[in-house]
């Protein structure tokens, strides 16, 4: 792709940003879910990918972002207008539309000002390092969606776990390219190891990272007057996949991508001490003793103490004037979600603490108790204590040793 070629004036993205990203609890959360949370220094996830498409070349107002209730469009207006995003193009849809529904919905929105559009669809959620293979990754899908194909944009990984953790899109290599014919067997979800281990040693598969390319009037001919007759709307989407087998291809990519759908991931890109390995996210402030391999989060303003974590999460935050700590297993993913999906639906009632396969942690008394949620995921031998300074200034001190003091920073 061109960064400043004419060929670029009928490129638009389309950032779906509906999502809750329960499994990023609590740093997402209800009033400000994972796609408007802080990635990184300079950048939430959704600033991000707005910043990785301009960077090869899309003009901010071509970009389209859109949501499904008010929160979430406050939210997208107060951090995507200033990345040049046009408010008109910051968008509502009936949350029932679903993910595929919506991608749908966008593009028939962008063929009504342009009808000439190629639409890139994108999630709003992922990392993605924009580099020459990133470039040419999309500018070869752009390529065949001009020629009426539907691309779905894959990338290489040698890492297993994440490989098992991806849907896989399986295409024939012997195909003239640049992008490929999807097989027979076509998609692989979330595969089991032995699976995963297969598809990377066989070599004609990619990650799907979410990102579909095609021109607007091919998707709008194949969905409104193709064979598939489609009653009630598209509803999810493999079946538009379905819809679009005949003129599926696939993008090989080997960027690097990241789904960061879990703590874990967010761990994995994130900067760490060059000793222990730990990251401190969130803007707070921050003291460790004896931690490793650690996620730390506090919200700006916010300080956060932790002693002894390892492969753990601590996570300081507050939802609804509430404070709020998880001390969770970085792996623990699945877990998180139901903790997340249980504060959700039951906070009014939730005691002090709640928890998920945890067991023996201790949540110590302070002056906000009563205001104080602690929740803990996968850990054990964790002490809690929340306190609120006479400035209003918010304190928790996250010990593994039962201990509510912990020394100056060491790791």
């Amino acid at each position: 792709m061109n960064k400043n070629s004419k060929e670029n004036e009928h490129i638009w993205v389309a950032i779906i940003a509906g999502g809750q990203g329960t499994r990023l609890f609590p740093i997402s959360h209800p009033a400000c879910p994972k796609q408007f949370c802080q990635l990184d220094e300079s950048n939430t996830f959704i600033q991000a990918v707005i910043e990785n498409f301009k960077s090869i070349g899309v003009k901010s107002t071509h970009i389209m972002v859109v949501t499904t209730n008010d929160n979430q469009l406050d939210l997208a207006r107060s951090q995507c207008l200033s990345r040049g995003v046009l408010s008109q193009n910051i968008l509502k849809y009936d949350p029932t539309l679903g993910y595929a529904g919506s991608m749908v919905k966008v593009t028939k929105d962008i063929h009504c000002i342009d009808p000439e559009a190629i639409v890139i669809n994108t999630p709003s959620d992922q990392y993605v390092n924009p580099d020459e293979s990133f470039r040419t990754a999309i500018g070869d899908a752009i390529e065949s969606a001009q020629k009426g194909a539907a691309v779905i944009v894959g990338v290489k990984v040698n890492d297993i776990v994440t490989a098992m953790g991806c849907g896989h899109a399986i295409y024939d290599e012997n195909d003239e390219g640049p992008c490929f014919k999807l097989t027979g067997e076509r998609f692989v979800e979330k595969p089991d190891r032995a699976k995963a281990d297969q598809l990377m040693r066989q070599g004609n598969s990619v990650c799907n990272t979410g990102i579909n390319v095609w021109r607007a009037d091919t998707l709008i001919r194949t969905v409104d007057y193709g064979p598939v007759h489609i009653a009630g709307g598209i509803k999810n989407t493999d079946q538009l996949m379905d819809i679009l087998k005949r003129i599926l291809e696939v993008s090989v990519g080997t960027f690097d991508w990241h789904d960061c759908g879990t703590l874990k991931s967010l761990y994995e890109i994130s900067k760490k001490t060059p000793n222990h390995k730990n990251s401190s996210l969130g803007g707070g402030i921050f003291e460790r003793n004896g931690c490793r391999r650690s996620l730390l989060y506090a919200a700006p303003g916010m300080e956060l103490r932790a002693s002894g974590s390892e492969d753990d999460a601590v996570i300081f935050s507050v939802i609804n004037e509430h404070p709020i700590v998880v001390v969770a297993k970085l792996s623990e993913s699945q877990k998180i979600k139901l903790l997340a999906e249980d504060y959700i639906a039951h906070r009014e009632i939730l005691d002090a603490d709640f928890s998920m396969g945890a067991r023996n942690n201790t949540v110590l008394g302070s002056n906000i108790a009563n205001e104080t949620v602690v929740g803990f995921v996968g850990v054990q031998n964790y002490a809690v204590y929340v306190h609120k300074r006479d400035d209003g200034t918010l304190e928790a001190v996250v010990s593994q040793q039962l201990s509510p003091r912990v020394n100056p920073v060491t790791s």
